[in-house]
């Protein structure tokens, strides 16, 4: 009987290689498609406040429920893909995606008087996403070797930052010349052509353990503990809702009691969800949690330096302040192909090691420096130097990661690296916002000035940057001891048909 660690290492060469431009063009429709539409969203989310005439408050479930639903069944989504297949499961998410667009173009076109509809049709979306985000790395790690891996997952990355870029520009554009509901319409051609194309390009992938039962408990404890957690952060930093705090408590101890009690039945079940032997894996285990510190290490500067520069009119408007960070994404765009490319031969360990030091250190410099006389070239700068960073780390560590999981368990791995931007995400938001609001808070009430005024809004950032670089530095030093990367092939996949 194979032990913990042979289990995770008997791993065959038996899947064919897809050539990278048809694998990676195939499926980086998809993850192309959820990300752009994250971005769009962001930025005609006060459009559509006017439009239904709502509170801030009621505005901003677009947004959180989509990522609430994201937390809950990313993970679900890729164990559902290991139990039957890939790349059907990916191909279901593109056509669920498409139709809960198609519902939010509905929704603002025909149900003007309600809002509740385009939530709903953003939850449909939200399901199709993780169908696509918990499965594309999986195919993509599948459908290549350890050679030619980083490469294909750096550009597949590249595609991402170029969504990212290219989603407020788009979503301006739409919603200005044409209507707010196009934004989610475009999406409708996108999947039907990204289906066809992962249709055509993809050998099928035979599931792995087709007597597997699904481990439905374990699949609501771990959505129950994950939308509670980030929903008490959300609800923390809520100044609109009455007795939010309370609410926020209730909602976090909730999320710790679920924590024993989903380790205990993982543990139990015949065929867990999380498969507590890949989380052993010092590759797996450090590389996810260093994914969260490298995405809060890059969301803290484009959520907390636009609102910054826009409350003390630094700059003129929201295009202004976005071109000021522009190097970040672009950073992120470039250097996520070129970082691909030299995980094939450099070990990960020492790429994102040297990435996390460097945006830890760009982080301190804004703790120390950051005012409301600091120099606009200054945040020009540090943008682009960590963007390029965060491009340096992110298909390394993806590429170390999917290397060192086993061939049935792509999938949830793949689930698992997909979640961590949304943890990241909600957690840096609603940790720099706290952190902010109790610094500004305390400063105002010894000097009497308003929370936010120049001087308290530029100290209470100050300590921001300063959680956030000790954080990022904390997973540079953890990420040098997942080891160095085994070079021999460990992944493969039993497929039906041919290229």
């Amino acid at each position: 009987m194979n032990s913990p660690t042979n289990l995770l290492n008997s791993n065959d060469s038996t899947f064919p290689q897809v050539p990278i431009i048809k694998l990676v063009s195939s499926i980086g429709v998809g993850t192309f498609m959820a990300t752009l539409d994250a971005s769009i969203v962001f930025i005609i989310t006060n459009r559509i406040k006017e439009f239904y005439g709502v509170t801030p408050n009621t505005v901003q479930w677009i947004v959180l429920a989509y990522l609430l639903v994201m937390m809950a069944f990313t993970v679900i989504a890729g164990d559902l893909g290991d139990k039957y297949g890939n790349k059907l499961v990916f191909q279901i998410g593109m056509v669920i995606f498409a139709i809960g667009s198609l519902f939010c173009y509905l929704s603002l076109k025909f149900f003007i008087n309600s809002i509740l509809w385009l939530i709903l049709s953003r939850i449909i979306q939200a399901f199709g996403a993780t169908g696509m985000i918990s499965n594309g790395m999986a195919l993509v790690t599948k459908f290549t070797t350890t050679k030619n891996r980083g490469t294909a997952v750096g550009f597949n990355n590249l595609l991402i930052s170029i969504s990212v870029i290219l989603g407020p520009i788009l979503g301006a554009v739409v919603s200005q010349y044409w209507e707010v509901g196009g934004v989610f319409l475009i999406n409708v051609p996108i999947g039907i052509i990204g289906f066809i194309m992962v249709h055509l390009n993809l050998p099928k992938t035979q599931p792995l353990d087709k007597g597997r039962k699904a481990d439905y408990v374990g699949s609501i404890l771990l959505a129950t503990f994950l939308s509670t957690l980030i929903l008490s952060a959300s609800l923390f930093v809520d100044i609109e809702l009455p007795s939010a705090k309370v609410w926020a408590g209730v909602c976090l101890g909730i999320s710790i009691l679920l924590v024993p009690v989903f380790l205990v039945w993982e543990k139990k079940v015949s065929n867990p969800l999380i498969d507590f032997r890949l989380i052993k894996n010092k590759k797996i285990s450090i590389g996810l949690f260093t994914a969260i510190t490298k995405h809060q290490g890059y969301i803290v500067i484009i959520y907390q330096v636009n609102l910054f520069l826009l409350s003390l009119a630094v700059v003129e408007n929201e295009i202004q302040a976005g071109l000021i960070i522009a190097g970040l994404p672009v950073g992120m765009a470039i250097f996520a192909a070129i970082s691909g490319k030299l995980s094939n031969t450099v070990d990960a360990r020492f790429l994102c090691t040297i990435a996390m030091s460097i945006v830890a250190i760009c982080l301190g410099i804004l703790a120390i420096f950051v005012s409301a006389s600091a120099p606009v070239w200054l945040y020009v700068v540090i943008s682009t130097i960590i963007g390029i960073c965060i491009g340096l780390f992110q298909s390394p560590n993806a590429n170390s990661i999917m290397s060192a999981t086993p061939k049935e368990k792509l999938g949830v791995t793949s689930g698992l690296l997909g979640l961590t931007t949304s943890i990241a995400i909600n957690l840096g938001i609603a940790l720099s916002t706290a952190i902010l609001t109790f610094v500004t808070s305390i400063l105002s009430t010894r000097n009497g000035l308003s929370p936010f005024s120049p001087d308290n809004y530029g100290v209470g950032l100050q300590w921001v940057f300063g959680v956030f670089a000790l954080i990022t530095a904390i997973g540079a030093v953890l990420s040098y001891f997942r080891g160095p990367e085994d070079r021999k092939e460990t992944t493969g996949v039993i497929i039906q048909g041919h290229i």
